[in-house]
């Protein structure tokens, strides 16, 4: 169906005197409408517009986006009202067109939609979803539906806490995204916005054992050093901790007090923030675990388990000995072997990594309990579902997690 429709307006562009052969470079707004389009007049194209600050350009059904890093004035009430109702040649491309053509495609098609938003680390995927979302919300407005402010309000609320919980300074991004996320945005059969769903994937746990040179760990880990209680958690100085990379920053203070309010506006009681709060600390803990011996693995030191252990109230020799060896049952007879030093590291990298992505799983259930429309889960007749995946980078060294990008 989209390259039938893509077909036919290619075929009325034609018609039109659209295919620009002679055009001057960088006044193309659809590159599929150039005779000859190569990777060097693509990127010549791209590099003219920029430096014009037109960061939008149609390829064919695909949008591309360039990073202008500085605000432009893009986003106003205006745009909202010029991307309504919209073919896609009849106003300059913009992420509110394919917003536009997304939300009306429900009711045209009959279809769900999907806008899948990809590129490397940095080029403005996060801010790019948060925009499609908010002229949809817009869209149901101009359809003499009622506003979703509520909802709308809550979506913002919830980014710092998505962002402190699920970013990390990387080389090319101070606050780069490092996990997918899936918003479900859920419609009736009018084309109002009742609720949206949030689905997290591939969260980059590796990050919360190491880091690449010159990065840093995710950044709540790092807020936690503003507690004015962070002595209750046994915290001291980020240089206390092996899994921490980077520096504080200046407005780590401010950040911190952004996460404590977000969560509060969120719902989330006093008890939860210190919940998390204890298992962010137990894993940073854990993280200075080590383990020495020739033949079978041993505590070099047991302070760093046994705080661990405290925070997560878990009895220190179950946790021991969990790390230090394995259980296996043959025969109906149960045998204990017990680790080397590596496989030791390995079990607690495993540990650390599943009580983080753990945490963070049960964040986003928490916030999908307050966005979903559980009450009118009956009217949910459409959605449109916005894939914002986290940015792929080179490193001299790439994860797993890199490979899956």
């Amino acid at each position: 169906g989209r390259h039938l429709h893509s077909n036919r307006e290619r075929m009325a562009a034609s018609d039109e005197g659209l295919y620009h052969e002679t055009a001057p470079s960088g006044k193309v707004d659809d590159l599929a409408e150039l005779v000859h389009l190569s990777e060097e007049t693509l990127l010549r194209e791209l590099r003219t517009r920029y430096a014009d600050n037109t960061i939008y350009t149609f390829l064919s059904d695909i949008l591309i986006a360039v990073n202008p890093y500085k605000q432009l004035g893009l986003y106003g009430p205006e745009a909202h009202e010029l991307y309504q109702h919209k073919q896609r040649w009849e106003a300059p491309p913009h992420i509110f067109s394919v917003a536009d053509r997304g939300y009306h495609n429900l009711f045209d098609m009959h279809k769900n939609q999907c806008v899948v938003i990809s590129g490397e680390s940095g080029a403005g995927k996060t801010e790019s979803a948060k925009l499609v979302i908010k002229h949809i919300m817009h869209m149901c407005v101009g359809r003499g539906l009622s506003a979703p402010d509520e909802l709308e309000r809550k979506i913002i609320e919830s980014s710092p806490l998505l962002e402190a919980f699920g970013n990390a300074q990387t080389v090319m991004n101070d606050n780069s995204s490092r996990f997918g996320k899936y918003s479900r945005l859920l419609f009736d059969n009018e084309g109002q916005v009742l609720g949206i769903q949030l689905s997290e994937y591939m969260l980059e746990k590796s990050r919360v054992i190491e880091q690449a040179a010159n990065e840093r760990n995710f950044h709540i880990f790092y807020y936690l050093f503003s507690m004015d209680n962070k002595a209750e958690f046994h915290l001291s100085e980020p240089s206390a901790f092996q899994c921490l990379g980077g520096q504080l920053w200046d407005d780590n203070a401010a950040m911190y007090k952004e996460v404590v309010q977000t969560m509060r506006l969120l719902g989330f009681s006093p008890e939860d923030e210190r919940m998390l709060y204890r298992v962010l600390a137990a894993v940073l803990h854990l993280a200075n675990v080590t383990f020495e011996g020739s033949e079978a693995a041993y505590l070099k030191d047991e302070t760093p388990l046994r705080l661990a252990c405290e925070l997560l109230d878990v009895e220190f020799a179950v946790m021991k000995e969990v790390l230090l060896s394995i259980e296996s049952i043959a025969r109906g007879e149960t045998i204990r072997r017990q680790y080397k030093v590596a496989q030791a590291y390995d079990c607690r990298d495993a540990l650390a990594k599943a009580l983080y992505s753990g945490m963070f799983g049960w964040m986003v259930n928490s916030i999908n309990n307050l966005l979903s429309p559980s009450h009118q889960a009956h009217k949910i007749a459409y959605e449109i579902g916005v894939l914002d995946i986290f940015g792929f980078e080179c490193f001299k060294e790439n994860s797993f997690e890199q490979l899956c990008i």
